[in-house]
């Protein structure tokens, strides 16, 4: 892969919960697959600090939450590879779990809204990667973060036709 350019960010927050949202051109010279892309990506700066909250990339040594893996220690074979129905199965099933509390509805507003976001995407690939599939003790998940958010997940989409990906960090704290 030879180039990562932001396109696009947007933050969709519902009380303590939120999804941020970066979607990146990719230029790929070479015959590579998806797996590799994510790999590459979840590497890069471009997922460590362009995709980043604004909040974060403005003030960095503030203190605020960050992504809750370490990308040093996370392989691609952590991620749930799907499409885009299972991507929709994952969410829905997640808004039905039974452990919610009042903050189901706020949950159900993101999903609405990032539906409207989702519903555009073609024949992508996705990668889902939950906090919640690692023991606390896991190398793999950062503290504080990893005990902070109530949950956290990413969800990556690589759209070949149109040269894309674009990543959801889904947080609650």
């Amino acid at each position: 892969m030879t180039t990562i350019d932001t396109k696009r960010h947007i933050e969709i927050n519902e009380g303590f919960q939120g999804i941020n949202l970066t979607e990146f051109a990719i230029g790929v010279d070479e015959p590579i697959s998806n797996d590799q892309i994510v790999d590459t990506f979840i590497r890069s700066k471009k997922f460590s600090f362009d995709s980043l909250r604004d909040c974060v990339k403005a003030e960095p040594n503030k203190g605020y939450l960050r992504q809750a893996f370490d990308v040093d220690k996370i392989k691609i074979t952590d991620f749930k590879k799907t499409d885009k129905q299972g991507v929709s199965k994952f969410l829905i099933d997640f808004l039905y779990e039974p452990d919610w509390g009042d903050d189901r509805n706020e949950f159900a507003k993101l999903l609405d809204r990032y539906f409207e976001i989702h519903n555009e995407f073609g024949d992508n690939e996705f990668y889902i990667l939950s906090k919640d599939w690692f023991d606390k003790e896991d190398e793999r998940v950062i503290e504080p973060e990893s005990w902070v958010y109530t949950y956290y997940f990413l969800i990556i989409s690589v759209d070949r036709k149109l040269n894309l990906l674009t990543l959801t960090e889904w947080t609650n704290d």
